[in-house]
């Protein structure tokens, strides 16, 4: 089996398996609340059309590794590379333009705005007025929104508000769009729902990144997973051979099997 562990140095060597382009590469990166460090030199990539995966327990970190890395929290230490640039000090609206889109955990919409306005806020980072010839191609992808799309998000459920926030990511058409917990208070339907999509996407050239707490869906659709630990990663390896790996069992699940 070839997933990677560190070594007596703490550093990560992940197994000759993968290929592509290196998309997105962190290399040393810490953070820090307060005076807390809680981050410890992280290092990962994810490869252009990749479906890679993060996992670990509640607070052990994934999701301000995450935040770091878009520009949305600050960094102590450490560097990012988007494409062959560098964005390590890129505000949040650099990272979204050079093609990097995170959907936050938590159904993050605007709900005091229609639906068609959610979405167009979607295209601002690279149209300051907004793109509406993009809006046929998510009324296609999600008809829903479309049958809705001048009610105001606040009328739609927790499940149909974490699908507006996907197609708000998806609009833009990034590179790479990272997950954060999409499945977090959902029903099984609607996760299953986003991770296909997610998937069917991937399929067709954009990478993604999720974080989430559904342990085995998340590796039926992932290509490569990450564990993450206290801030640091645990391990890494394809995510067909980490499924059934003893190292996931300890990082994750405690030596218990694993739960979808």
């Amino acid at each position: 089996m070839s997933i990677s562990a560190p070594d007596a140095h703490g550093t990560i060597t992940c197994p000759p398996a993968r290929s592509g382009e290196i998309l997105l590469k962190v290399e040393g990166l810490h953070v820090a609340y307060g005076k807390a460090e809680v981050v410890h030199g992280v290092s990962f990539d994810v490869r252009a059309g990749e479906f890679a995966v993060f996992l670990g327990r509640n607070g052990a970190g994934k999701s301000t590794i995450l935040h770091a890395a878009s520009g949305l929290i600050p960094k102590l230490n450490g560097t990012v590379h988007f494409g062959g640039r560098d964005i390590t000090r890129g505000s949040p609206r650099d990272v979204v333009r050079a093609g990097l889109v995170q959907v936050l955990e938590g159904h993050r919409v605007f709900h005091r705005l229609s639906i068609e306005d959610n979405l167009l806020i979607g295209t601002y980072a690279k149209t300051p007025r907004g793109n509406r010839k993009e809006l046929d191609l998510i009324y296609a992808m999600f008809p829903e929104l479309a049958e809705r799309r001048r009610q105001l998000a606040s009328r739609l459920s927790g499940g149909q508000q974490q699908i507006l926030a996907v197609a708000q990511g998806i609009i833009g058409h990034p590179r790479l769009l990272v997950l954060d917990e999409p499945s977090s208070g959902l029903a099984p339907i609607v996760i299953d729902r986003i991770l296909d999509l997610a998937a069917e996407l991937c399929g067709q050239g954009l990478a993604i990144l999720l974080v989430e707490q559904m342990v085995e869906k998340a590796l039926r659709h992932a290509h490569w997973c990450y564990l993450v630990e206290t801030g640091r990663i645990a391990g890494s390896g394809p995510a067909a051979e980490m499924r059934d790996s003893d190292l996931l069992r300890k990082v994750y699940l405690g030596g218990e099997g694993a739960a979808g």
